[in-house]
């Protein structure tokens, strides 16, 4: 397992356009993939589990990452949150 601490820098934080695009590139890897905040955590395949955590601007999440591309998942998940400009 393999995981990061990421600060939300997008704005408006993850509603659902940034949270859908780290759903449709957490899906493209075979690995497990949770986003943590806090005390709660969801898949990072699941838009409604990502919503739930009601991330906003400048929240610290953990990527948490497991399976046989974990660090490629963390790396790919890593990049897609820190492009998020919505």
């Amino acid at each position: 397992m393999v995981e990061k601490n990421i600060v939300i820098t997008n704005p408006s934080g993850l509603h659902t356009r940034p949270a859908k695009k780290i759903v449709d590139a957490a899906k493209s890897f075979a690995s497990e993939i949770t986003i943590v905040k806090g005390d709660k955590e969801g898949s990072a395949k699941t838009l409604i589990k990502l919503m739930k955590l009601g991330i906003t601007l400048g929240t610290t999440v953990t990527v948490r990452c497991e399976g046989e591309d974990e660090v490629a998942a963390l790396e790919g998940i890593s990049a897609v949150i820190a492009g998020l400009s919505e």
